[in-house]
């Protein structure tokens, strides 16, 4: 097996940034072994081997790694937001082409925080209150 310094490009062609992310990774890991924590040891060592494949267009594709899965590290981060993403445009491509006149309404609702015993009343309210929003005409035609 060869050691290789080869380049991962995505499909637009941009070179993925393993190396700033593996540098943020390892100051995190120097962090947590100031600290004592015990999973610096495996916060330090996440991402170190990665095994790459070509497909049958010829692109190397990532085989096999091994991450640490530690919610504060960047590169586990970096991977988990780039699934969520590909996730979210197969979920969007979807929708288009169910609905091809469908556009899209981004809503953030935002509310203090309620205590236990309020807590069913306040999910109510927002619940009422979408459905009063989509019984305006724009909302209701998308």
């Amino acid at each position: 097996m060869s050691k290789n310094i080869l380049k991962d490009v995505s499909r637009n062609g941009k070179e993925r940034p393993w190396r700033e992310r593996k540098l943020e990774n390892l100051q995190y890991a120097e962090y947590l072994r100031i600290l004592n924590f015990k999973k610096a040891n495996r916060v330090k060592e996440c991402g170190e081997v990665l095994r790459f494949v070509a497909d049958d267009e010829g692109r190397l594709r990532l085989y096999q790694t091994w991450f640490c899965k530690s919610r504060l590290c960047p590169l586990c981060n970096w991977r988990r937001s780039m699934g969520q993403s590909n996730q979210l445009m197969q979920v969007l491509d979807e929708a288009h082409k169910q609905r091809k006149t469908g556009r899209f309404l981004f809503l953030t609702l935002t509310a203090e925080n309620a205590s236990g015993e309020n807590l069913k009343q306040e999910v109510r309210k927002m619940g009422r209150a979408i459905s009063k929003l989509f019984q305006y005409k724009k909302p209701a035609k998308n």
